[in-house]
C-alpha cells in the first residue's frame, strides 16, 4: 500500500547521513510498525528496506542509496480498512461556474496530491476556499458520505477513499447551490458507522471572489513586471515565508529549501521562481503579503512604473 509521496532524490554518493520520508499512516492507534518499508524503483524494478526509525510522521533511512523512493506499508488482507490514514478536505469554488459551484476533495495528507490538484483547479479557473483540512484518520476502501442543508445539490453522496497517484484525476464531490444568503454545514460522515471525521460552517464571504475573477491580475503583473527589482531589494522575506505557509501556498519544506540558501539574492530568486511555479494567484498573493510586510518597497516600485 502507497503510504506517502515517491520522491526523486540526487545527491553526491556519501553525503547524506540519512533521509527523513513522509508517511501519511496514523501511528496514534498502535499500526504495526514493522510492515513499514522503503521502496527504491530502479531500471523498472523494485526493491524494500527497512526503515532505520519510524516516527509519527516520517520513516528515517540512514546512509541511503539514492534512486525514485518512498514510503509503502505491507498490506495484510484482514487489516486492510483498519489502517487508519491522516487525511484532508480540500475544497474549491468554480469561478467560472454558473451560481456556486464547490469541489469537495477528500484525500491522504500527501503534499504532492494537494499540489496536483491546485494545478487542477487553477486551470478551471478555481479558487481555495480556507478551511480546516485536517480530518479523523480514514482508511483506505471505505466510503464516506458528504451531508448539508436540504437546498444543496451534491453529487455524489459518497466517495470512496482511496489513493489515486498525482498524475491521475483525482475524485471529489460536486456541491451546488442557487445562491448563499447565510452559512452552509458540511459534514463528513463514515457510510458504515456514521461516525463524524470532519465538518466546516461555509459562510457567504468564503465563497465570494468577484475580485479575483477579473482577467487582470494587479499583483501578478506587479511580481512579473518588477521581478528584477523584488529580487534586488527584499530584505527580511521570513515574514513573508511564514504568510505563504499560513496561507497553505507553501509547505514548510519549500519554505525551509528557500531558507536554506546562502546568500539574500539566492534567496529571493528561490522564492521568486517558487511562486512563479505555482501561477498567477499565488503571485497575487506575494503582493498581498509584501504590502504588509514591506509596504514602502511596493509603493515605491508602483510609483516607479
Amino acid at each position: 500500500m502507497i503510504a506517502g509521496p515517491l520522491f526523486h532524490i540526487r545527491a553526491e554518493p556519501d553525503t547524506v547521513r540519512a533521509v527523513h520520508l513522509p508517511h501519511f499512516v496514523c501511528l496514534s492507534d498502535g499500526a504495526d510498525k514493522s510492515l513499514c518499508h522503503i521502496a527504491h524503483f530502479q531500471a523498472g524494478g523494485m526493491t524494500l528496506e527497512s526503515p532505520t526509525k519510524i516516527n509519527n510522521f516520517f520513516a528515517v533511512l540512514a546512509n541511503p542509496s539514492f534512486s525514485q523512493i518512498g514510503v509503502l506499508w505491507r498490506k495484510i488482507r484482514s487489516a486492510i480498512k483498519f489502517i487508519p490514514i491522516h487525511s484532508l478536505v480540500l475544497i474549491y469554488r468554480m469561478l467560472s461556474a454558473a451560481d456556486i459551484t464547490l469541489h469537495l476533495y477528500l484525500i491522504p495528507n500527501d503534499h504532492s496530491l494537494r499540489k496536483a490538484i491546485e494545478e487542477e483547479e487553477t486551470k478551471c479557473k478555481s479558487k481555495h476556499v480556507p478551511k480546516s483540512p485536517q480530518t479523523d484518520p480514514l482508511y483506505f476502501g471505505a466510503q464516506y458520505q458528504v451531508s448539508g442543508p436540504p437546498d444543496l445539490e451534491i453529487t455524489p453522496r459518497q466517495l470512496l477513499f482511496c489513493y489515486w497517484s498525482p498524475g491521475e484525476q483525482q475524485s471529489y464531490i460536486e456541491i451546488y447551490t442557487r445562491g448563499m444568503e447565510k452559512e452552509i454545514r458540511l459534514q463528513v460522515n463514515g457510510q458504515g458507522d456514521g461516525n463524524l471525521v470532519w465538518e466546516a460552517l461555509v459562510r457567504p464571504g468564503d465563497v465570494r471572489f468577484s475580485a479575483l475573477s477579473s482577467n487582470t491580475l494587479t499583483g501578478a503583473a506587479f511580481v512579473t513586471t518588477h521581478r528584477r527589482q523584488l529580487w534586488d531589494r527584499m530584505g527580511q522575506i521570513q515574514p513573508v515565508l511564514t504568510r505563504l505557509r499560513e496561507a497553505q501556498l507553501l509547505t514548510s519544506e519549500e519554505e525551509e529549501e528557500v531558507r536554506s540558501e546562502r546568500t539574500r539574492h539566492m534567496r529571493n530568486d528561490a522564492l521568486l521562481q517558487l511562486v512563479e511555479r505555482k501561477g498567477a494567484r499565488a503571485q497575487e498573493k506575494l503582493y498581498e503579503i509584501l504590502s504588509v510586510t514591506d509596504p514602502y518597497l511596493v509603493q515605491d516600485l508602483e510609483q516607479s512604473s
